[in-house]
């Protein structure tokens, strides 16, 4: 499963979809926003996100539905699923496993950390990579460190990788003033890291 960006589902997750199947992979990206709707400029994206923030649980309903909608299809081994999800499509990502649904792996790119304040419990079953930009102004090192407390609290099995120098949206931003900036490094260190995650969690 592939969670979009603040924009929806994409060209760009469309892609990142075509890259997994050729690592062998079913892939499906998602859209979370619903009826087709997405943003052309940042206000309109802006609107979209806070609109699905304002209601969590929703949110994950319709992550749950996603996940229930290919773990159908006729080539998904359903025991074997995972998420990705980028900037907002991170923190989608990190509430799907928060939910502690019976998924293997959970990745989120520069993701926004908060948890969802659904008053969930119980162990959390995905593992969970987070791969992160040190200097990211979305979700500082403070958040990092209360995120780490939370997944152990919660027996997790996680881990964090920071990129230095390297703000948010590493993999397709171009907005300096904003702290988001393309970081070829950070974005091709990452996805390798994903690839030998999933690799490993699936062996």
């Amino acid at each position: 499963m592939i969670s979009p960006t603040w924009i929806g589902q994409s060209k760009f997750e469309e892609e990142k979809a075509v890259e997994w199947a050729k690592m062998g992979y079913l892939a499906l990206a998602i859209d979370v926003y619903g009826k087709g709707r997405r943003a052309e400029v940042g206000a309109q994206a802006e609107a979209l996100m806070n609109e699905a923030l304002e209601d969590r649980q929703q949110l994950l309903d319709r992550l749950l539905l996603a996940l229930e909608h290919i773990k159908d299809h006729e080539l998904a081994d359903s025991g074997k699923v995972g998420i990705i999800g980028f900037c907002f499509g991170g923190k989608c990502a990190l509430d799907l496993a928060r939910s502690t649904v019976d998924i293997q792996a959970a990745v989120s790119f520069h993701g926004i950390l908060d948890p969802p304040g659904l008053e969930q419990e119980g162990d959390i079953k995905a593992k969970i990579l987070v791969l992160h930009g040190w200097e990211d102004p979305l979700a500082f090192p403070k958040d990092i460190v209360d995120l780490g407390y939370e997944l152990t609290e919660r027996n997790a099995v996680w881990e964090i990788d920071l990129f230095g120098h390297t703000g948010h949206a590493f993999n397709n931003a171009n907005a300096p003033d904003q702290g988001m900036m393309y970081n070829p490094l950070a974005s091709d260190r990452a996805w390798q890291r994903m690839a030998h995650f999933f690799r490993e969690v699936f062996a």
